[in-house]
């Protein structure tokens, strides 16, 4: 309210200046036109006291139009100043929405917890990792395999998944004593059990060996939109839940397509997850078709 009333005074001071110049601008114009006027109907006027005349008239004119640039720069001001404190506004009315997710986001942990609590639900397992520099890969413009410079005697498991930071990038599914294969999630024959966590839709992705992924549900794909992220669902045991995986993307044929969440060509290190049966929390024989 106050930037309101600060832009009306504003308002009303110009248009109190521009009042009490009328008379003025008026006075100069008349003045202007006499004084050019006599030049041409007493042309026996020397040349030297022409040019005065004109001289001085080109001051008068010039000062006529100073006050209406002064006008025209006041009101494109004022747009301005409108313009601003509309933007501002927005602004202000998006921030708060934030703030309001914020505080929706804390009560919903908060409520999670309690909901574990009454439950009686374990801690999640916090695996451990080992961090391996890749020491060679692929030529090809996607990489579908790399070597890694850790293996057995580094506790390096097959099947082991490999990540960089909290997104997935592939399995190990060879093991030297120094050194491992990783196969991408580009490959072909990899499936990842996913979800898209926001619509709770599960879906399978599969490597094409290429630079993409593919989605090979043959159920109704229409709650998947361009730009939703995709996540490990941890279905089957083979990788973590809640990795990231990619982001869907429409080609321009209108099919869906999954834009991994990282390029292996830009890395130097990875993460191998610790991925025996124990470090899974499993004690019993698991299912062998996950690479166990």
């Amino acid at each position: 309210m106050a930037g309101i009333s600060n832009l009306k005074r504003v308002q009303a001071i110009i248009r109190e200046r521009t009042s009490n110049n009328k008379l003025i601008t008026i006075f100069s114009f008349l003045l202007a036109f006499t004084i050019l006027l006599s030049t041409f109907i007493f042309s026996n006027i020397n040349y030297s006291i022409k040019a005065k005349v004109l001289d001085y008239s080109t001051i008068i004119i010039s000062s006529l139009y100073s006050p209406i640039n002064t006008i025209n720069n006041s009101i494109s001001n004022i747009s301005g100043i409108i313009n601003v404190h509309e933007n501002n506004k927005k602004l202000s009315l998006v921030n708060e929405n934030y703030k309001n997710l914020t505080n929706d986001m804390i009560i919903l942990k908060k409520e999670n917890n309690e909901y574990k609590k009454l439950l009686n639900i374990s801690d999640e397992i916090d695996f451990k990792f080992v961090t391996s520099k890749i020491i060679s890969r692929s030529n090809l413009s996607y990489t579908r395999s790399v070597i890694l410079m850790s293996g057995k005697n580094d506790s390096i498991v097959k099947g082991s998944p490999v990540i960089y930071k909290k997104s997935l990038l592939g399995y190990i599914n060879q093991v030297g004593n120094i050194s491992s294969r990783l196969i991408s999630i580009t490959d072909g024959s990899v499936k990842i059990p996913s979800v898209i966590i926001e619509k709770d839709f599960k879906i399978i992705v599969s490597g094409n060996n290429n630079k993409y992924l593919e989605i090979l549900n043959y159920d109704e794909l229409s709650p998947i939109k361009e730009g939703d992220r995709v996540f490990t669902s941890g279905d089957g045991n083979m990788y973590p839940e809640n990795l990231f995986v990619g982001t869907i993307m429409k080609k321009s044929s209108g099919d869906l397509i999954i834009v991994p969440s990282v390029d292996i060509n830009n890395l130097n290190y990875v993460y191998i997850l610790n991925w025996s049966r124990k470090d899974r929390g499993i004690d019993i024989k698991a299912d062998p078709i996950f690479y166990d």
